[in-house]
């Protein structure tokens, strides 16, 4: 077992070295945890204010070294470089969205879905499948 330094750990998923990438929840950040050397690193989310988005989830689309992380108080997704240690927010379509996984297709597309509850909260009241290209 291992203490986290954070609180909220959920949705975990692993990279291609085999390290797992951790949502701190209450937190606005996500954690990397290397089982060989236990250590954690966190990266705050890129917001101003800082903490101002709590990570629902996140999976890691390994081919491309991209951490994708569910934001669920800013109507956006993240985007984390893994080796370039560097984000992009990527805003969604409608406001008041609550996205709570993200998939990839072979070509490198990410898919996520509205999915608040009752759907009447999000903008025009239907929930939505989302496909996110990247260049």
């Amino acid at each position: 077992m291992y203490a986290t330094p954070f609180k909220g750990p959920r949705r975990l998923r692993t990279d291609g070295d085999g390290r797992l990438w951790i949502t701190a929840f209450p937190e606005s950040a996500i954690v990397r945890f290397d089982p060989a050397t236990a250590q954690f690193t966190r990266f705050d989310l890129p917001l101003v204010p800082k903490g101002g988005d709590t990570p629902y989830a996140l999976n890691v689309d390994r081919p491309r070294r991209l951490v994708w992380v569910n934001g669920n108080q800013s109507d956006s997704l993240y985007v984390f470089d893994i080796a370039n240690e560097t984000w992009q927010q990527i805003p969604m379509p409608r406001r008041v969205t609550f996205t709570r996984d993200v998939e990839f297709d072979p070509d490198g597309s990410a898919y996520t879905a509205i999915a608040h509850f009752p759907g009447w909260h999000v903008e025009d009241g239907q929930s939505t499948l989302i496909r996110v290209q990247r260049p």
